[in-house]
């Protein structure tokens, strides 16, 4: 699939998995743009990475997204590919008020499925509007914990499965046929990030080193779209086998 990708726009790539990512495609010689909250990071990047575009944006306030949408679609209108990695997760717990904040609970749910969300609706039309031979992507970062929750993460974890279920859905409602668009789930285990920069589990649970997770990652972008749905890597890679076994027979539509 990589090699029908050429302008590809990420949603969250200051950091961890995007950056990676953008560091990877961009190497590659795609055309890469990133957004994200950082204007001195996204200025270094694009100092650093020759042809790199960014955008300045902040997923986690809704109200001002379609703006972002329609202004980076005008900007780019020829973009094909379009990865939505921005996320955030929190560790706590509900036994006590004390555990969870009510604003951190909306702002993950915001950022994590809600963004996504908003943004497959003003993207989504526009890819499919391109007519391209080659077919366009939309994608979405996940995690492995949407196919087996985590208790440490009691909000981050159906944040996941959310994206997991509306990506089945986009799959199942819009036919990649008939519209040729592929919607791709990129399903990472616990990777060696600052995600969980506040609450890190190193000392308990061995992370994925993250430019092997882009490693394999990319291997198995390079096989046909059409082959794709769930991308998984490292540990991942049994959770979602288990659900896709599963559920494969249900799956009458083609999710």
């Amino acid at each position: 699939m990589t090699s029908t990708m050429s302008k590809i726009l990420i949603f969250g790539g200051t950091g961890g998995i995007g950056e990676s990512f953008a560091r990877a495609l961009h190497k590659m010689g795609k055309k890469v743009i990133i957004t994200g909250r950082r204007e001195d990071r996204l200025g270094s990047l694009a100092k650093e990475l020759p042809g790199l575009e960014t955008y300045t944006m902040d997923n986690s306030d809704l109200g001002a997204i379609p703006r972002h949408a329609n202004t980076l679609i005008a900007k780019y209108p020829d973009v094909d590919t379009v990865w939505v990695n921005s996320g955030v997760q929190y560790q706590g717990s509900f036994k006590s008020l004390d555990g969870f904040g009510d604003e951190k609970i909306i702002n993950e749910i915001n950022v994590n499925l809600t963004a996504p969300i908003i943004l497959a609706r003003y993207f989504v039309p526009h890819l499919i509007s391109l007519g391209r031979d080659e077919g366009t992507t939309f994608m979405v970062t996940s995690s492995g914990i949407a196919f087996v929750p985590a208790g440490l993460f009691p909000v981050y974890s159906p944040t996941k499965a959310g994206v997991h279920s509306f990506m089945v859905g986009l799959r199942q409602s819009i036919k990649g046929d008939d519209a040729n668009i592929n919607f791709i789930e990129i399903v990472p285990p616990y990777v060696r990030t600052d995600l969980d920069v506040a609450n890190r589990l190193w000392h308990a649970i061995t992370p994925m080193e993250l430019d092997d997770f882009t490693r394999d990652t990319l291997k198995e972008l390079e096989k046909p779209a059409k082959e794709l749905k769930e991308v998984a890597a490292g540990t991942a890679i049994p959770r979602v086998r288990a659900w896709r076994d599963a559920f494969n027979p249900l799956l009458r539509m083609g999710g």
